[in-house]
């Protein structure tokens, strides 16, 4: 019974961000309680209060890219255009095209990149991050990104995760 309450929510959270969840299934299947953990890790990472979406969504884009899951990649860019994000500035998200990305935003993809992609540190974009949405919005920036490169890497580590490739990427900008 559990099972199947787990699979109707699941396959809700399929429609929602556009993308086929079969890991997620995986562990409904293997065990509920694990499903109810993995709940509560997603659950954790999704809300955004504290910053506006354009940056949130730069963060979990560029955590997805960092993390090279082409479907979790898909996923973010469905939940940013959910969340009224047009398609010019999700492509810049995408490129990390700093000719075009509102001034406030380019820090978020510096940070989330050094964070993200190069383990590094970059004192110099956490500042401005920090001086333009304040201590709880890098808080909840950190969440983000980390949280959007961390799915993949669970998805990887259970055989489901799906290399990002340039075929992925046109075809999403193609349909824009």
């Amino acid at each position: 019974m559990l099972t199947a309450v787990g699979t109707f929510f699941i396959r809700r959270a399929e429609r929602r961000i556009g993308v086929s969840l079969d890991y997620v299934r995986h562990i409904a299947r293997t065990n509920f309680t694990l499903l109810s953990r993995y709940n509560r890790i997603f659950g954790f990472l999704d809300p955004n209060r504290h910053v506006p979406a354009a940056a949130y969504h730069a963060a979990r884009l560029r955590g997805a890219l960092a993390a090279d899951c082409g479907t979790c990649i898909e996923a973010e860019i469905n939940l940013a255009r959910a969340s009224g994000l047009d398609e010019e500035l999700i492509n810049a998200i995408l490129r990390a095209d700093f000719q075009t990305l509102p001034p406030e935003l380019a820090p978020v993809v510096r940070l989330a990149d050094a964070v993200t992609a190069r383990r590094e540190d970059d004192p110099e974009s956490r500042s401005a991050v920090t001086g333009t949405y304040g201590d709880a919005g890098l808080i909840e920036l950190s969440f983000a990104m980390n949280g959007a490169a961390m799915l993949p890497g669970i998805k990887r580590a259970m055989g489901h995760a799906t290399a990002c490739d340039l075929s992925v990427m046109r075809r999403l900008t193609a349909s824009q």
